[in-house]
């Protein structure tokens, strides 16, 4: 089992507008979807044939929609209501246009009381070695996503952390299998703006350095490239075609990685899913389903790199 971990779920209102500000503006389409990070890698691993389940927080009538929706979907979950009520997030996210760049207006969502981090933690002490633990977005507690990884690594189960910041610097000392930064975040990292290739992967390397076993890094348009424990660096460059959206794109990533991973045991094939995949959900108005997935596959190359 994949589980997937999104303490702050939301529904997503997509909208196609021209922005004019001061003026009441009409949406040309609009959609409304689960979101938050960890229920992304869900749906897209439900999508691509994995067993999953998406653990979480929701909380009030927004909460109960985001469950629904998920049912809906066909997308295993278990979230929790928050005690301390409240009402999930709702974001709003406004596609591209020629004119206008993609932009997001993220809701802060209700707050976590230690009482529900435990209730969480208790829902993972079931993991074995069989299982995996992806952990993803936003950590509104460091110390629990600390405490999410001890807990999987006393059960031998492999990990998965996409977060940024100090967050995933304190849980570096956790040593995950993988973490998923994006080129900006990696700079973020060490305070540096408009990476490169070539100085991702230093930074990657030395992200290495503080714990990290395996560092994949999406860049874009630019594809992802793949930092081995064993110090090998794999590139795959993204396939052409025209981007419709990015949101879920990361995490589109890192749900092929881990089918291509579990199905396999081959960090190349992983890392072509995982790239396929990321293109796919660029190249969709919304999650790509699972066919738009595998017909993307042929059309990646990944390179072995000497660094």
């Amino acid at each position: 089992m994949i589980y997937t971990i999104t303490t702050n779920p939301s529904l997503d209102y997509a909208v196609e507008a021209d922005l004019i500000p001061g003026r009441v503006n009409r949406t040309r389409c609009e959609s409304i979807y689960p979101g938050g990070k960890g229920i992304n890698v869900s749906l897209c691993l439900q999508r691509l044939g994995m067993e999953t389940r998406a653990l979480g927080f929701a909380a009030g009538r927004i909460g109960q929609a985001i469950r629904d929706m998920l049912d809906d979907l066909d997308c295993p979950h278990e979230l929790l209501e928050l005690s301390g009520g409240g009402q999930s997030r709702i974001n709003v996210k406004f596609r591209g246009t020629a004119s206008q760049p993609e932009t997001a207006v993220n809701g802060r969502g209700p707050g976590l009381g230690e009482a529900d981090l435990a209730r969480l933690l208790a829902r993972l002490e079931d993991l074995g070695p069989e299982d995996a633990l992806v952990i993803s977005g936003w950590a509104q507690s460091i110390p629990f996503y600390v405490s999410l990884l001890e807990r999987a690594n006393a059960a031998g189960c492999l990990t998965v952390l996409d977060c940024t910041g100090e967050a995933l610097w304190q849980c570096l000392k956790c040593r995950p299998f993988l973490i998923k930064p994006n080129l900006s975040e990696l700079g973020a990292l060490f305070g540096v703006d408009d990476l490169d290739y070539l100085e991702g992967v230093e930074l990657a390397a030395q992200v290495q350095r503080e714990g990290a076993r395996n560092v994949l890094v999406s860049m874009g348009p630019g594809g992802a490239f793949l930092l081995t424990e064993d110090q090998r660096l794999y590139l795959a460059p993204a396939c052409g075609g025209q981007a419709r959206s990015t949101v879920g794109a990361g995490d589109a990533l890192v749900a092929g990685f881990l089918t291509g991973l579990r199905q396999t045991e081959d960090f190349v094939q992983a890392l072509q899913l995982g790239v396929a995949a990321g293109c796919a959900a660029a190249f969709s108005d919304w999650l790509p389903a699972g066919e738009e997935i595998r017909d993307m596959v042929d059309k990646i190359r990944v390179e072995s790199v000497r660094f």
